[in-house]
């Protein structure tokens, strides 16, 4: 790991590899937009993946698994098939190379810019857990086959990799990584802040609980719910999970049974917002996190966190205390801890001050300051 900093980078030409960038809503293809929006303030910046044509996009083709088929139409996501031609035309002229998923696109644009000379750079967004677990497998055995595997295909081939977290970081090492790293960390937009809302009629007297996340497998809904119908205190629970995704349907039937009506749905920025500053409580029941977008947008608008405490996961590093920390996959201990916070309002009241400041050194400016300083040196001086 290197702290990478460095005085204002000169303008420099990126080229940034991703399957999906318009649509899909995981936490590493919506920190690539935002990363991407901000780098073009003083850079020049081609974004290549599949989708819909746009000004600074070369536009791939994409395909589908046939067995998982529904699966990623329900979360969004397409192969992009790596054209050589449109590859290489893309890459052509490029300062550095950043490809931020290591599936068939990211494994041919590595090859294809160390053919042609061209530095490139890969970020770990994606754990082999979170394509198993939303196959239904639970592998130690198959995750770590993988893990090695993109490391052997993508990251050891790669310049240096960029890691949103120490335990990402250490991830990759443990698998076999031997290229340099950065952590950089995804950041967190300004407009994620605590602001003055006033609660609708319907709340009032409600304890509100909050998750944010795709309705997939690996974000375990199913834990928060079986969690909030054994709580002392369901009878005035307002559980609101915030996000789409394939098992829509399914979380919803599970919901059903609560005795106060979820809220259950994509929403906003806007609404998201509102709700993150509206809430008691957030809660990340996901077991598979590289670091925890959401759970730093919670923070960072002073949303106390209660987090799963898995191996797999980063954003267990972001609990203030273990009292805000809950076994994994275990409902009953996540149901208790609910309780705790339901019953001690003044200490919850008081976490909100310290989440705040915790959250205020990922702000997502120093994290693309941190960007261009790596960039700026992996770019080769006679590119500048």
């Amino acid at each position: 790991m290197d702290s990478a900093t460095a005085p204002s980078p000169q303008r420099l030409r990126i080229a940034v590899v991703i399957d999906v960038y318009d649509e899909a809503s995981g936490g590493g293809i919506v920190s690539t937009r935002r990363f991407t929006a901000l780098l073009r303030r003083r850079h020049d910046v081609v974004v290549v993946s599949t989708g819909q044509p746009a000004p600074g996009k070369v536009v791939l083709p994409g395909f589908y698994v046939p067995f998982a088929r529904r699966l990623m139409d329900g979360m969004r996501f397409v192969f992009a098939w790596p054209r050589g031609d449109v590859l290489a035309q893309a890459l052509a002229g490029a300062d550095i190379v950043h490809v931020q998923l290591p599936l068939l696109l990211g494994i041919r644009a590595v090859a294809l810019a160390r053919r042609m000379g061209l530095p490139v750079l890969a970020t770990f967004h994606l754990q082999p857990e979170n394509l198993l677990y939303n196959l239904g497998i639970r592998s130690r055995l198959l995750a770590g086959l993988l893990h090695r595997c993109f490391i052997r295909c993508v990251y050891n081939r790669c310049a240096a990799v960029i890691c949103p977290t120490a335990f990402a970081e250490s991830e990759l090492r443990r698998f076999g990584l031997a290229v340099p790293t950065h952590v950089v960390s995804n950041g967190v937009l300004p407009r994620f802040r605590p602001v003055v809302h006033h609660r609708e009629p319907d709340l009032a007297g409600r304890f509100v609980v909050l998750s944010v996340g795709r309705l997939a497998r690996d974000k375990r809904h199913d834990v928060l719910i079986e969690a909030v119908l054994a709580s002392r205190h369901r009878d005035r629970i307002q559980l609101v999970l915030a996000g789409r995704g394939p098992l829509q349907q399914e979380v919803e039937r599970r919901a059903a049974r609560l005795p106060v009506p979820p809220r259950i749905g994509y929403v906003s920025d806007d609404a998201l917002i509102r709700w993150l500053n509206l809430a008691d409580l957030y809660v990340h029941p996901s077991e598979v996190e590289l670091e925890g977008m959401a759970v730093l947008e919670a923070m960072a608008c002073g949303l106390p966190v209660l987090v799963a405490d898995a191996a797999t996961s980063a954003a267990r590093h972001f609990a203030i205390s273990e009292h805000f920390l809950f076994r994994a996959n275990d409902p009953v201990h996540l149901a208790s801890r609910i309780d705790h916070w339901i019953e001690h309002p003044r200490e919850l009241a008081a976490a909100r001050r310290v989440y705040l400041e915790k959250a205020s050194h990922y702000r997502i400016e120093e994290s693309v300051r941190r960007l261009e300083a790596i960039y700026s040196r992996y770019a080769p001086a006679r590119r500048r």
